[in-house]
């Protein structure tokens, strides 16, 4: 599935003719593998493009923002959720910045996720805010700028404070310009593409099945324990 001519169409703000192209892949592939493989790996292209400098900040937003607007009635509203997930949340830490996040929402969403946005630019003081109020256990935090990167570091003090434990998993541009950035700033996981960030849930997920089957293997050793001898 070649993405050259979906970002030919979103680079040169041509709606008409990305809409076209979505929908003839949709009918021969189904709308979860174009997510998959044409609408993420062509907007990963446009990021990576950015960051190479070969084109500008505001193409990026143009492109995005008609990708979310075509997809967003083309994803199911009623999308088969996977089961006993934990509560995931997102958001662009004070970065006004669109596309690292639409891509994940894309990635997670396509793959049974449901994924609670807390939009872009908010403050390390409002995230803490409605990670309690959501009883976030998950929380995707995207970054644009360096500064922005910074700030994860306030944010995890500040979760701690408050006794808010969220898995912390970061992406964006300066986590991949320093590989070792988010073991600073106090996260528990780093992505580099909206499929990386789909590993890490499969991976919280495999991680909370084994738990379950722990503390079930306790509570049936205690409950054994707890019976009468029989003389």
């Amino acid at each position: 599935m070649s993405t050259e001519p979906l970002i030919r169409a979103l680079l040169s703000i041509d709606r008409l003719a990305a809409e076209q192209i979505l929908d003839a892949a949709v009918r021969e592939s189904g709308l979860d593998d174009v997510i998959r493989a044409l609408v993420v790996p062509a907007l990963e292209r446009i990021g990576d493009d950015w960051v190479g400098g070969r084109i500008s900040l505001s193409d990026v937003y143009m492109s995005s923002r008609i990708c979310e607007e075509l997809m967003k009635t083309r994803i199911p509203k009623a999308m088969p959720l996977r089961p006993a997930q934990p509560r995931i949340a997102i958001a662009a830490l004070q970065d006004y910045h669109l596309l690292g996040k639409k891509m994940v929402q894309l990635a997670l969403a396509s793959s049974g996720y449901a994924v609670m946005d807390f939009g872009q630019g908010i403050t390390v003081d409002d995230l803490v805010r409605r990670v309690r109020e959501a009883n976030v256990e998950v929380l995707l935090v995207s970054t644009l700028m360096l500064p922005s990167a910074l700030r994860v570091k306030d944010l995890r003090r500040e979760l701690d404070r408050a006794g808010s434990k969220p898995k912390l998993v970061v992406g964006g541009a300066p986590f991949r310009f320093d590989p070792e950035l988010w073991h600073e700033v106090g996260a528990d996981a780093m992505g580099i593409s909206a499929s990386d960030a789909l590993k890490i849930l499969d991976a919280i997920m495999k991680e909370r099945a084994r738990e379950t089957d722990r503390q079930d293997e306790l509570h049936a050793a205690g409950a054994d324990d707890a019976q009468p001898s029989r003389a």
